[in-house]
């Protein structure tokens, strides 16, 4: 163990940790921090003391119960069902809920201003967004709502639950609620939820009588039907309509269908506001798996392993294409899912591919392995598994980023089940030539065998994954890709930054732990199994990956008997996702090869 003569940089180190978790400092800033006192020596490798292991470990406990991202602080205000967004005093969005999200997409650090005619104007530095999402934004934040959020921030009250208030958007949108919570400076904006119209034949049977005859046509008049069109639907006569909607007129106490439809959706938002709950007897039944972490929940699917649920993503083949070729199975990266884009999954379906890409265990909805079971051999059997559910026998592989190792793996230990390999921006040992890693701390902290690198390593771990978790995403998708001009206009790109956020959300849900195991499962030097591939494999890397050098990668695919390196100019770990018929046109090589043999 090497210990640190002048110890004022142990102490800025240790201070760094702390002021990380009392949100004083961004986690980028945090790490430049840690590795400028990691990087001492004239060899760039870490040197720890004694000490700062035991810091490591502390710091690891505190990231347990503490938020890391100044974001984190909010999380509180937006958990529930109910679709909220916070503003701070810039009115900028610092937190929305999860209703709030799969309404809107991710609008954290969207700044919202109105012009001279009371419109809701958006600003964001949000590397993607589109017309749609910033459209529903200004039709829910009309003037009122945001007059209202700059008086409450106006107030000089000091109320201990803060100020809260009331407001009716523009049209007949219903109300909707307000609240400036003084102790974080900050105004909760809560809508009324879509799901919230189930509830509507509760509210007004139960507050004026309505017949469910007359629920029923209150709630088509509340949906824009006409008289004739409700006649029709409901197969009554149109002087019927018009009798129940007199009756339905006497027991609201109006006197137009406009003014019927206001108090529907006044009585319904604030039953939305009041945070009760739908009847039971009219709520929408909800699917029974549930995938929050998805891009297109259309595509993943759950299978029970001996009381273990795997979830995954199945894009069929084409009709009329079974047996025709090799199916496609996708181990995923660290911080990525299974998902593709469309242009992947379009190419694919003409190739005449099927594919499947399973979270690994602790990922997604995958539970975590058995007990003792080790992550990689999880890996090989929730993989076989899936594939044995859907008659798939061979298959194509393909290895994407960290999941090069677990794809490696299940080639040697099920040969008889792999046609070939692809490996796309994989991960390979660092240690195979320690002159070419990239300058960074985590790669050297995951070389280290130094007193606190497995402190260290828990530590980044777990505070990495609470960052991301709450409001780290988009500073960290475009820190990665700021030496690399290709990935930035790929995250520019909206499906595709779409698809990474949810990515990380995929893998971040269950916590650290899953992190942790996958991490810990490929941080050795694991490079020897590379010359036990004796399949077609075709190794694709960008020029400027981030993460491993390039010429890590020319390297591992020379130790490969039967593999064809090809480096992607302009590039860096986004390939598969801005350059899907690059990894297409490898699938269809690495089939033909097979074919031949």
């Amino acid at each position: 163990m090497e210990s640190v003569d002048n110890p004022a940089p142990l102490t800025r180190a240790i201070e760094t940790i702390y002021s990380y978790f009392k949100g004083d400092q961004e986690f980028t800033e945090f790490m430049k921090d840690l590795e400028d006192f990691l990087a001492v020596g004239e060899t760039g490798h870490p040197v720890f003391s004694g000490e700062i292991g035991k810091h490591f470990n502390i710091a690891a406990e505190l990231a347990q119960v503490m938020s890391p991202a100044p974001e984190a602080k909010y999380r509180s205000l937006v958990e529930g069902p109910a679709l909220k967004i916070v503003f701070d005093r810039a009115l900028r969005i610092v937190a929305q809920s999860s209703q709030a999200r799969n309404l809107f997409g991710y609008i954290d650090g969207f700044v919202i201003t109105h012009d001279k005619n009371n419109k809701a104007v958006i600003s964001t530095e949000a590397a993607a967004y589109s017309a749609d999402q910033v459209e529903q934004l200004q039709m829910s934040l009309s003037g009122p709502v945001l007059e209202t959020v700059a008086a409450l921030f106006g107030h000089n009250t000091q109320q201990p639950g803060g100020n809260r208030s009331f407001v009716r958007r523009e049209g007949e949108s219903g109300f909707v609620s307000l609240n400036h919570n003084l102790e974080l400076d900050v105004v909760v904006v809560t809508l009324p939820g879509a799901s919230w119209s189930a509830s509507i034949p509760v509210v007004l049977s139960g507050s004026f009588g309505l017949s469910p005859s007359e629920n029923e046509v209150l709630e088509l008049m509340a949906n824009g039907k006409s008289n004739v069109e409700i006649s029709r639907d409901r197969f009554r006569s149109v002087d019927t309509v018009k009798s129940q909607t007199q009756a339905i007129f006497r027991k609201l106490g109006v006197a137009s269908r406009l003014e019927a439809v206001q108090v529907v959706n006044d009585l319904v938002s604030l039953a939305a506001l009041s945070g009760g709950v739908p009847d039971p007897g009219v709520t929408i039944a909800s699917p029974t798996n549930s995938f929050p972490f998805a891009h297109d929940i259309s595509s993943w699917r759950t299978a029970d392993s001996g009381g273990r649920q795997i979830s995954y993503v199945h894009y069929p083949a084409p009709p009329g294409t079974a047996g025709e070729t090799c199916p496609v199975l996708m181990f995923h990266g660290l911080l990525q899912g299974p998902e593709l884009t469309m242009a992947a999954r379009h190419g694919l379906s003409c190739a005449g591919f099927e594919y499947l890409g399973i979270s690994k265990p602790g990922y997604g909805a995958t539970r975590p392995p058995f007990r003792n079971r080790p992550m990689i051999q999880s890996c090989i059997e929730d993989a076989v598994y899936v594939c044995d559910q859907h008659g798939v026998g061979r298959s194509l592989v393909l290895g994407h980023l960290f999941g090069a190792h677990a794809a490696i793996e299940y080639c040697l230990t099920h040969p008889e089940r792999v046609s070939g390999l692809v490996l796309c921006s994989a991960y390979y040992p660092l240690q195979m030539a320690e002159h070419l890693v990239p300058v960074g701390v985590l790669q050297k902290l995951a070389m280290s065998s130094g007193i606190a690198s497995a402190a260290a390593h828990r530590f980044i771990a777990l505070t990495a994954v609470a960052y991301l978790r709450y409001g780290g995403s988009n500073r960290y998708l475009s820190a990665l890709a700021e030496n690399c001009p290709g990935d930035r206009k790929a995250i520019q790109d909206q499906e595709i930054y779409g698809l990474l956020r949810a990515g990380i959300h995929h893998v971040t849900v269950g916590g650290a732990s899953a992190f942790l195991a996958d991490t810990s499962a490929s941080d050795s030097d694991w490079s020897e199994r590379l010359a036990l591939l004796n399949l077609p494999v075709i190794v694709l890397h960008g020029e400027s990956d981030p993460a491993v050098n390039s010429k890590i990668a020319r390297l591992a695919a020379g130790r490969i008997a039967n593999c064809r390196y090809e480096e992607i100019p302009e590039i860096g770990q986004h390939i598969l996702h801005a350059i899907p018929e690059k990894v297409i046109a490898a699938l269809k090589e690495i089939h033909a090869a097979a074919a031949e043999n």
